[in-house]
C-alpha cells in the first residue's frame, strides 16, 4: 500500500499539465501513486499522460469519455490503493515537500483530513500575481487536532480541497463521494462540506505548498449556468438535514456560503432565464431561517442586509443588480488592467495605461 494516492482528473489543460505532472512526480515523498484519469480529452494531454505513464512505474493512466470533474475524481478514488488521498488539479502545482509535510502531520495524529492553505496564482492577460490564502482568521487551530463545531469557517472558506490530504479509509467508511454533475459543476462544494463535518480529527498547517491558477478572477464571469449553485446548495443542504448538521452552530457558518452563490449569480451579465433564476433565489431565501442570519457572527452586516432585502423583495433586489453587482466587478476589473502598482526589491512603480510613470 503506498502512503499517498494522487488523483488528477485531466482535461483541456495542456498548456499547463507538463508543469503540474513535474510537480508531483518530484515530490520528496516518494512512496506515491499517481492516478490520471483523461476525461475524454480533445487536445493532447491523453497522449501526454501515457508519455509520463511510461516512464514513471508510479503513474496510473485511466482513459474514459467525458463525464464531468465529480465523475473523474470518483473514478480516481474507486481505483485509489494509497494510506491518504490527494487530489490535484491539472493546470496547477505544488512545492515539492507538500505531501511529505502533510502526510507527516497526518501520521502523527491520526489525522482524518491534513489541509493546509494555498497559493492564488492569478493570470488574466498581462496580469500576474501570486497571493497566500490563509484560513486559520482568529481561530487558534495550528498544530492542534480539531473539529468543524471548533472552527465552523471552514463551511464559507473556499473549498480547495485539492490543497489536503484525506485518509482513505475515513472517505470510504463515510460513503464520500463527488457530485457527478456536467463539466466541473462546483462539485467540490458538497465534498468539502461533507469531509469536513464528518471528520473527527482534523489539522491544519499555515504552511502554504498548492498554486491554484486562476485564470479569471470573477467568479460571475466563470459560471456558465447560473442553475449550478443552487443544485450543489440543495443536495449540501439536503446532506445537512439527513446526517443531523442542519443546526444552529453549521447553518451560522454555511449561510455564508450560500448568500455568497446569490451574489455570484446576481453578479450574472447574462442569466438564460431571468423568471426561473428569481423563483430559486426565492426558495433558497424561504429555507433560510432569519433568526439563525442575524444571530450570526459569521455573516458581514453587509450581507445580513441583502439577506433582509432578498427575504423582503428578491424582484427589487434583482431590478437593481446591474448596479449593485455586475458594475462594481466591472469597475474592478478596469482598474486592474489600467492602473498597476508593484512592490518588489527593485521599489515600487506605477503603470497607467501601460506607459510606466515611477
Amino acid at each position: 500500500m503506498p502512503k499517498l494516492s494522487v488523483i488528477i482528473p485531466v482535461y483541456g489543460v495542456e498548456k499547463y499539465l507538463r508543469e503540474a505532472l513535474d510537480s508531483v512526480i518530484n515530490q520528496t515523498l516518494d512512496d506515491i501513486e499517481i492516478i490520471l484519469i483523461d476525461d475524454g480529452g480533445k487536445d493532447n494531454c491523453p497522449a501526454i499522460i501515457d508519455e509520463y505513464a511510461k516512464k514513471d512505474s508510479r503513474i496510473v493512466v485511466i482513459h474514459k469519455t467525458n463525464g464531468g470533474y465529480g465523475q473523474a475524481c470518483n473514478t480516481g478514488l474507486d481505483r485509489a490503493t494509497g494510506e491518504y488521498v490527494a487530489i490535484m488539479e491539472p493546470d496547477d502545482y505544488i512545492e515539492s515537500h507538500m505531501y511529505e509535510d502533510l502526510y507527516k502531520i497526518g501520521k502523527d495524529n491520526d489525522s482524518d483530513i491534513v489541509k493546509s492553505p494555498f497559493y492564488l496564482n492569478c493570470e488574466d492577460h498581462d496580469y500576474k500575481k501570486v497571493q497566500y490564502q490563509n484560513f486559520t482568521k482568529s481561530y487558534n487551530i495550528t498544530e492542534i487536532v480539531f473539529t468543524i463545531f471548533e472552527a465552523p469557517h471552514f463551511l464559507f472558506l473556499h473549498p480547495s480541497i485539492w490543497s489536503a490530504i484525506y485518509k482513505k479509509d475515513f472517505l470510504k467508511n463515510n460513503n464520500i463521494r463527488f457530485v457527478e454533475a456536467p463539466g466541473s459543476g462546483w462539485t467540490d462544494n458538497p465534498f468539502q462540506v461533507q469531509v469536513f463535518c464528518l471528520a473527527k480529527k482534523i489539522n491544519y498547517t499555515s504552511k502554504a505548498y498548492y498554486y491554484w491558477r486562476v485564470l479569471n478572477g470573477n467568479p460571475s464571469e466563470e459560471l456558465r449556468n447560473y442553475k449550478v449553485p443552487f443544485l450543489r446548495c440543495a443536495e449540501i443542504r439536503e446532506w445537512l438535514k439527513n446526517n443531523n448538521f442542519y443546526v444552529e452552530e453549521i447553518l451560522s457558518a454555511y449561510y455564508v456560503r450560500e448568500i455568497n452563490y446569490i451574489k455570484t449569480t446576481l453578479g450574472m451579465e447574462n442569466v438564460s432565464d431571468e423568471f426561473d433564476h428569481i423563483k430559486r433565489i426565492e426558495d433558497m431565501i424561504e429555507q433560510t431561517e432569519m433568526d439563525i442570519v442575524a444571530n450570526s457572527k459569521y455573516i458581514p452586516i453587509k450581507d445580513k442586509k441583502l439577506y433582509k432585502n432578498l427575504k423582503n423583495s428578491v424582484k427589487n433586489v434583482y431590478k437593481n443588480r446591474y448596479l449593485k453587482f455586475i458594475f462594481p466587478e466591472k469597475l474592478k476589473r478596469i482598474k486592474k488592467h489600467i492602473i498597476k502598482l508593484k512592490i518588489s526589491s527593485k521599489g515600487l512603480s506605477l503603470v497607467i495605461f501601460n506607459k510606466k510613470l515611477i
